[in-house]
């Protein structure tokens, strides 16, 4: 009982260090992604983002965290030769498994309604703050700023003589750096009106654009209306169902669906519980990894386990969601794939180690 709680501690411990760590990165990465989502916009915007992807992103790291943290909590403990003296004590090898066992339980409990409730609300709040924020950032654009970037619009200029006057402006929807992009124009001027989420440009000495949306110009004055709604409708229009939680997919079963609509809604409900499942597995992996590195220190176990998530876990779980979506697997099938091949896994490395 004393060794299975020094092992829980050490995991935990393990656990806590590798959890502070993966969040700063989250965030790291988050505030780059804010800040390059919303150029030019003001402050409270890439402020009010990083909270939101942030908390996206978590339950999608637990498994990285899990896997990590029991590798280098058993790795220290067999480095210390515990494991062998328990063995030697008659302590069952399967009795030293079960903090493992007990720390993937309580990350999946963890896990699975955070991906269930918690994240879909959050899409669906950064949805909303996408709708909102090019429209406040447009009034409220920081003075040194030359460019504007959110959404499916990108807007730049040289210069600024008033609220909504731009000289040598360049907007475009879609990207702006690529060729693809539905609108693209270059005027010497434009005045901006806003109203609601409509924009409203009169640009003068347009010299160059690039329109597949059939919309006529005059070089010399051209009036444009742009609907932000519509825009953000548009790119977000394959987000719907990650917007919804798995309370509403549910209920939303029962509703008049299509026959992929249904099937991509089932695919998504699997996929929820099947990535908190696989944190059980995952646990087990790591504590039969973590004896293997008896001597291999710190580097050796975190390599390891991170090893095993970008070969083997990942690609796994990516393939299977690209195949659902090209209908080459069943949804039952694809969601849940990747945590069932885990469990071979360590029915092998259970065998290498002849715990029975």
């Amino acid at each position: 009982m004393l060794l299975g709680r020094s092992y829980f501690r050490e995991v935990s411990r393990h656990l806590l260090v590798a959890l502070v760590s993966i969040l700063f990165l989250i965030a790291l990465g988050a505030a780059i992604r804010a800040s390059a989502t919303s150029q030019g916009a003001p402050i409270w915007v890439p402020l009010s983002l990083v909270p939101l992807i942030v908390g996206q992103a978590l339950p999608y790291f637990f498994p990285v965290v899990l896997l990590i943290s029991v590798v280098l909590g058993y790795g220290r403990m067999a480095a210390d030769n515990e494991d062998v003296a328990a063995f030697a004590a008659g302590v069952s090898p399967n009795k030293l498994l079960q903090p493992a066992l007990w720390s993937g339980l309580l990350v999946c409990l963890i896990t699975y309604p955070l991906t269930a409730e918690v994240v879909p609300s959050l899409y669906s709040k950064m949805r909303q703050l996408m709708h909102s924020v090019p429209v406040a950032a447009l009034k409220n654009t920081n003075p040194g700023a030359s460019e504007l970037s959110f959404g499916g619009l990108y807007l730049s200029w040289n210069d600024r003589s008033g609220p909504g006057v731009f000289h040598d402006i360049l907007l475009s929807i879609g990207s702006s750096k690529s060729n693809d992009d539905e609108l693209r124009l270059r005027a010497n001027r434009a005045i901006m009106n806003v109203e609601g989420e409509k924009l409203t440009f009169m640009f003068e000495g347009l010299r160059t654009f690039r329109d597949t949306r059939g919309l006529f110009y005059n070089p010399g004055q051209t009036w444009l209306t742009i609907d932000l709604a519509e825009i953000n409708a548009n790119r977000e229009l394959n987000r719907r169902v990650k917007d919804k939680s798995s309370r509403e997919l549910f209920a939303s079963l029962d509703t008049d669906l299509s026959e992929d609509d249904r099937s991509h809604t089932w695919f998504i409900l699997w996929q929820r519980m099947s990535m908190a499942f696989a944190t059980i597995p995952l646990a087990l992996i790591g504590a039969l990894l973590g004896w293997r590195l008896r001597n291999g220190g710190f580097v050796s176990g975190f390599s390891s386990a991170l090893s095993f998530l970008l070969l083997v876990y990942f690609p796994l779980f990516f393939v299977c969601d690209n195949l659902e979506e090209v209908d080459a697997l069943s949804p039952l099938v694809a969601a849940w794939l990747p945590a069932a091949l885990l469990l071979p896994v360590v029915a092998f490395l259970l065998r290498r180690h002849r715990i029975h």
